[in-house]
């Protein structure tokens, strides 16, 4: 807040330092070039215009929107559809902490000891004391210092001033916080005060920072910038004494207005600026004290000044003093405003209104003089009055007494200025410059001048027309053209009937929405000559209004085409009150006849109905040929599809290219054996033909994998590569060999293991498809099972991705560092250390790339729509290139790996066994690997061999071989005692999901007495227990011994376990010694449980979590608690160890003798 300033003579040096400073050079009347914009915090989250409409239509309120808000403007929806525009001339917000606060110059002491305002647009510190610059001005990096040449005393704060009292004897320093920037006043206070020869000449240091410091030619300053635009910029700076007439209130540094007035030197030296005061005023005679020196330093995006005769040179750029119009005496005024308004461009003005706060008049009388209001050229850092801005036109006045007294106290004033703000709007111009002037401002009466606050504004409302209409055509598609280049088109059907349709928008519009208005001509061939018929189309061609906040479909059907006869139409949008520009003309002709001849078909890779003769392969790509039949001139293009006519639909459609007559495109067979493609001719119009020519071929079964690493090795750093043309995986960093899903696996450890084939192992810029069984340990990183490289990326990607957290399979456009990614999702999230079956194809000829997850076609297969390339370097296991680097590992076990330089089918066909789907979900469905089965079929000797990669297990003391096994040869025996078998090393990771199996036969007479102890068939070894334990155990039921078998797991390997066990349905019986019963325990890491099955049949489950057992395999025995016990008393025979669960039917499979399935 302004406030009056003591009496007397003041020496005011006034340094003005405007940021921005705009040139007049090239802009239209009454305005200047755009301002540069300035960075703020984060834009307001708010409505948008038509959020903001739509609000205020609802709520019969008017309702801000927020995006547009600035420091000096904020823009308002209506309830009736229109907007308000209302921009001040200075800031009267700014941003802090990402919202907006009221501009506040009020000065307080700031936590490092400088003074500063509450919230000023530009940063503005003072002096607390000391030696500190005395006043420091910044616009972002760049800003200008200002020091004391002495050491100053801490500050008394009013309001928005602080004043150092006593810097010279008799004069104190006052800087005044403003809008624009600051004010510096040296308050002379005596006659001899003014004697001091330190105020002869007064250096004041001066150091910028981003700018430089000179003179200016009209004796002010300006900082400039490296480029020697003017970020600051200070008038010349005055002083004036005591003597002038003393206003009732006053409001500015002016304490009596119109006192005796000079301008004082100035001098920009190095890193200072000199101040010399006019001595005839300072030390004058005639002089009434205080004495002012009032330099201004100011800083603003925004504009303003005024002129006064009585200085006819003197600047008043942004000067901090009241802006005022009439003459006081001592001279006349005129003030100018620069107006923002260039955010209304393009709009219809419904009205637009200038307001200002009149603050001062000269007297209170019942006859006011009136001020005026002027459309003025534009302003500039040198307009004075003797280089005034030309006065245009004049747009209005107000007669008004406001200001004087409190009998006349201050209030607005307002001008209608609509015509000239319609102007500005058509005109585009930046911004508009008002002038306010007294009405008889030529002669010598003082009773027509006014004082202003500096807060006028902009008030403009206005109503946004619409968009001009966008995606315009008809409906079926049809681009917008004319003359010979017009497309044809069908007349449609009930189903789909042809349509005229364009995207209309209006941005603001909320009562009654907007429109579409469509016109449309025929030509009359026989006149040679356009005639409207827009009277015939549905609604006269206008469509119903629609209110939506985002462009939208409007639409009209069209009936009574006639064929062969052509067309034109445009369309505007309309809100109600404004029309958007018309769209251009589109012309389309009709055609309403299907081409009848059939297409030729002929293929050099897949001949036709050659039964003898069977060519490629499932899923590799032949050439087919189409060409229209005899006869058919207007065929544009084919659509076709293999097997069901009803596929070949838009999706599948080609086009003739320009200049030819036939189209030749790449299919890939889905199955062997007699294929059949359909192909229909498509004309001009899109008419397509009824009958489709019908091309019959036959094709190989698919070829098999050009790579299969099925890592079943145990040891050594090479995985083999079983195809016939072989590329062995040399596996390097941070790799080993685990158990796999089907057999072995390789173990990627995440950071630098991988494996990698000497060269490519397949083209990638042709039809390709990989696969792989996966666990993946850990989903916090991405991790890639396979990809084959390029210089610079990699030709495609089978990987998990943490961002999505799903399984991928990608290809990128090129193999550039700045690549584009195309990827096929998975439609679930994985699960960690499970064992997934992973297979991704690239359709070359579809132009698609597809991921299937254990055999099922995920929903979303991607476009590829970017010309293929061919990555020639080595394929990667674990690991893939992106941007010249290797990043990437995986994390987890990777199994069976398989390439194919075809396209793998979906299609029931590519099996022969309708249970397994189709090839790519037959491998999914292959059963669970083998680890170890023992047959115990030697009969002799003290070792018993392992088959499907099991280690040989050795026979110990109390173990012996017997005849009649379960299938009819020899069999394990043990006595109960000490007879027992085992492997050296583990047959299968605990932790992970897993299944053993055996057939037993308890040992007994024909007593049929059971056992009355525990017994174990099989165990494997941790450090003090074993991981599983499959056993015949007692338990007390009711009061009586009841034997079940059991399967069970301990907890961890302590001794303090606690023991989870699945027992049989049902108890056991002499069955059991006098037959064989076939056991199978299966641990489940996904659902985390065990399952106990018995003669084929699912007897118990129970949860649990595993925990891997590192140690040999027993046979007869277990581990508990660090020693070995329950010795099995019987016959153990087929012992069998899988890594992977078993299904109920597989399990049952393993009872019956019958191979194992998926």
């Amino acid at each position: 807040m302004m406030r009056p300033r003591p009496h007397g003579v003041v020496f005011a040096a006034t340094v003005l330092l405007m940021a921005g400073a705009v040139h007049a050079g090239g802009a239209a009347a009454g305005t200047s070039p755009a301002r540069a914009a300035t960075a703020v915090d984060a834009p307001p989250v708010g409505p948008t215009e038509g959020q903001a409409s739509e609000l205020a239509r609802s709520s019969g309120r008017r309702v801000e929107v927020l995006p547009l808000r600035t420091e000096n403007r904020q823009v308002f929806a209506n309830a009736d559809g229109s907007f308000t525009s209302e921009t001040a001339a200075l800031p009267e917000r700014v941003r802090r902490g990402g919202a907006w606060v009221d501009v506040d110059t009020t000065l307080e002491f700031a936590a490092d000891g400088t003074v500063r305002p509450v919230a000023a647009p530009l940063s503005l510190s003072f002096s607390g004391g000391g030696t500190a610059p005395l006043a420091t001005i910044g616009d972002g990096k760049r800003s200008v210092a200002t020091t004391w040449p002495g050491t100053l005393p801490r500050p008394v704060l009013d309001e928005d001033t602080a004043t150092y009292a006593s810097v010279l004897p008799g004069v104190d320093l006052q800087v005044t916080a403003s809008v624009l920037g600051y004010s510096e006043v040296l308050v002379v206070k005596t006659r001899e005060a003014a004697a001091n020869p330190a105020l002869a000449r007064l250096t004041f240091g001066t150091r910028g920072t981003g700018v430089s410091v000179r003179e200016t030619e009209a004796g002010g300053l300006s900082a400039v910038d490296a480029d020697g635009t003017a970020v600051f910029h200070s008038p010349a700076p005055r002083m004036w004494d005591s003597s002038g007439r003393v206003l009732a209130r006053p409001l500015t540094t002016q304490a009596k207005v119109d006192g005796r007035q000079a301008v004082m030197g100035v001098e920009a030296a190095k890193e200072a600026v000199v101040l010399t005061p006019d001595t005839r005023l300072l030390n004058g005679p005639d002089t009434t004290y205080p004495v002012y020196l009032d330099p201004q330093w100011s800083g603003s995006k925004q504009a303003w000044t005024y002129v006064d005769r009585a200085f006819p040179d003197q600047e008043y750029w942004n000067s901090t003093h009241m802006p005022e119009a009439g003459n006081y005496g001592s001279g006349i005024k005129r003030s100018f405003f620069r107006m923002d308004s260039d955010n209304v461009n393009g709009k219809h003005i419904l009205k637009a209104t200038f307001r200002i706060t009149q603050s001062k008049s000269w007297g209170c009388t019942d006859s006011p003089q009136a001020v005026q209001l002027w459309l003025t050229g534009g302003i500039t850092k040198s307009t004075n009055w003797s280089h005034q801005p030309s006065w245009m036109d004049s747009l209005g006045s107000v007669s008004s007494d406001a200001g004087y007294s409190s009998s006349c106290p201050a209030k607005g004033v307002e001008f209608d200025v609509t015509g000239t703000i319609v102007k500005a709007a058509k005109g585009g111009w930046a911004n508009t410059t008002f002038g306010l002037r007294d009405y008889d401002d030529t002669g010598s009466s003082t009773w027509g001048w006014k004082g202003f606050t500096n807060s006028p504004k902009l008030v403009v409302d206005y109503n946004t027309p619409p968009v001009a209409p966008s995606g315009v055509g008809t409906y079926p598609g049809t681009p917008c053209v004319t003359g010979a280049a017009r497309p044809y088109v069908n007349a449609g059907d009930a189903q789909s009937p042809l349509q005229l349709k364009a995207k209309i928008y209006d941005p603001d519009k909320a009562d009654d929405g907007v429109r579409a208005e469509f016109v449309m001509n025929h030509y009359d061939s026989t006149a040679g000559a356009w005639e409207e018929i827009t009277s015939t189309l549905p609604g006269g061609g206008k469509t119903a209004y629609k209110y939506t906040t985002a462009a939208t479909d409007h639409a009209i059907t069209l009936t009574n085409l006639v064929d062969g006869e052509t067309y034109s139409y445009k369309v505007k949008a309309y809100d109600g009150t404004d029309s958007s520009a018309w769209s251009t003309w589109c012309e389309f002709t009709v055609d309403t006849v299907d081409p009848a001849t059939l297409p030729e078909v002929s293929s050099a890779d897949y001949p036709a109905d050659t039964p003898d003769d069977w060519r490629g392969g499932v899923g590799l790509t032949g050439a087919f040929t189409f060409a229209a039949g005899d006869g058919e001139t207007d065929v544009s293009a084919f659509r076709f599809a293999l097997e069901e006519p009803a596929l070949a639909t838009p999706a599948t459609q080609v086009t003739i290219p320009a200049g030819q007559t036939s189209v030749t495109v790449p299919v890939a067979p889905r199955h062997d054996w007699l294929n059949t493609l359909y192909v229909f001719p498509v004309d001009r119009a899109g008419n397509v033909g009824k009958t489709p020519a019908v091309y019959s071929f036959y094709v190989k079964a698919g070829a098999d994998p050009v790579g299969q690493w099925r890592m079943d090795e145990t040891a050594g750093g090479v995985a083999a590569d079983s195809a016939p043309t072989p590329h062995p995986l040399t596996l390097a960093g941070g790799t080993g060999w685990t158990g796999g899903r089907v057999g072995g696996a390789v173990h990627v450890d995440g950071s630098t293991g991988y494996g990698s084939t000497s060269g490519p192992v397949v083209h990638t810029d042709r039809g390709l498809s990989v696969s792989a069984w996966v666990r993946l340990a850990d989903t916090t990183k991405n991790s890639t099972v396979a990809s084959q490289s390029g210089v610079h990326g990699s030709g495609f990607q089978l990987y998990y991705s943490s961002a999505y957290k799903r399984w991928i399979f990608n290809k990128y456009d090129a193999d550039t560092d700045t690549e584009i990614t195309i990827r096929a999702l998975s439609d679930s999230e994985p699960q960690a250390n499970v064992w997934t079956h992973l297979t991704g194809v690239y359709d070359a000829p579809a132009k698609q790339i597809r991921l299937y997850v254990n055999g099922k076609l995920q929903s979303a297969p991607a476009a590829y729509p970017y010309t293929p390339w061919d990555a020639t370097g080595p394929l990667q296991l674990g690991r893939m290139k992106w941007r010249s680097h290797f990043i990437e590992n995986f994390a987890g076990d990777i199994d069976d790996v398989r390439v194919w330089d075809r396209i793998l089918s979906d299609d029931p066909r590519t099996v022969n066994d309708p249970a397994l789907g189709n090839e790519i979900a037959a491998m999914a469905k292959q059963p669970p690997g083998p680890l170890g089965r023992w047959t115990f079929d030697e009969g002799t000797g003290t070792t018993a061999a392992g088959a499907d990669g099991g280690a040989a297990a050795k026979l110990a003391t109390g173990a012996a071989w017997s005849d009649d096994g379960v299938d009819g040869g020899a069999v394990l025996s043990l006595d109960g005692v000490k007879g027992y078998a085992f492997t050296s090393s583990a047959a299968v990771r605990t932790d992970h999901s897993y299944a053993v199996s055996a057939w037993v036969r308890l040992a007994g007479d024909d007593t049929c007495a059971l056992p009355a102890r525990v017994m174990s068939v099989l165990g494997q070894d941790g450090v003090r227990n074993s991981g599983f334990y499959l056993s015949y155990r007692i338990y007390t039921e009711n009061g009586v011994k009841v034997s079940r078998w059991g399967f069970s797991t301990a907890s961890d390997d302590t001794d303090s376990e606690a023991m989870t066990v699945a027992k049989s349905a049902e108890p056991i019986d002499c069955s059991a010694i006098n037959g064989w019963t076939h056991l199978a325990g299966v641990y489940d890491e996904v659902a985390k449980e065990i399952r106990l099955y018995v003669n084929g049949q699912l007897s118990d489950r129970r949860p649990s979590t595993g925990w891997h057992a590192a140690g040999g395999l027993q046979i007869g025995r277990v581990k508990y608690r660090g020693s070995y016990a329950d010795y099995f008393a019987g016959d153990v025979d087929d012992v069998r160890v899988y890594t992977g669960t078993l299904t109920d039917r597989q399990v049952l499979d393993l009872a019956m003798n019958l191979p194992i399935e998926g």
